[in-house]
């Protein structure tokens, strides 16, 4: 409980840091700017680059958190697959000619989807605050 009080302060005074100096960089532009002749161009200029920047660090954090999320979850999904040869298994006994093999891939799809459940209960068991995003 002291810990995270203590980090809660140090946020807030390093947050507080932040802010003056944010507040003495603008102040410093504001300055700057006042004395130059084509100031309104050169102000627009400067909040755009804000802009940019601001967009790019948020940019930075979507493909940071996607890559941590993506690096933490299985990229085979063997439910998604096993959809599309369930169709086939049913096309090929739609056939007549073809039910044994029809049943053959339906079967197959089926181990796919008990497989696909079984490893999704059992690997993303943990508890909803250790999960990203929730």
């Amino acid at each position: 409980m002291a810990d995270s009080i203590k980090t809660d302060a140090e946020r807030a005074a390093q947050s507080e840091a932040n802010d003056e100096r944010v507040e003495q960089l603008a102040r410093e532009l504001a300055d700057r700017l006042r004395d130059m002749p084509n100031r309104q161009e050169l102000t627009d200029y400067a909040v755009s680059l804000l802009k940019e920047s601001n967009e790019d660090a948020d940019q930075a954090d979507l493909v940071r958190t996607s890559a941590e999320r993506t690096a933490k979850n299985d990229p085979f999904n063997p439910i998604a697959f096993a959809i599309p040869l369930f169709v086939i298994g049913l096309v090929l006994c739609a056939t007549g000619i073809l039910i044994g093999p029809g049943l053959g891939v339906m079967g197959i799809a089926a181990l796919m989807v008990i497989y696909g459940l079984v490893v999704s209960f059992f690997s993303r068991g943990g508890s909803p605050k250790s999960r990203p995003g929730q």
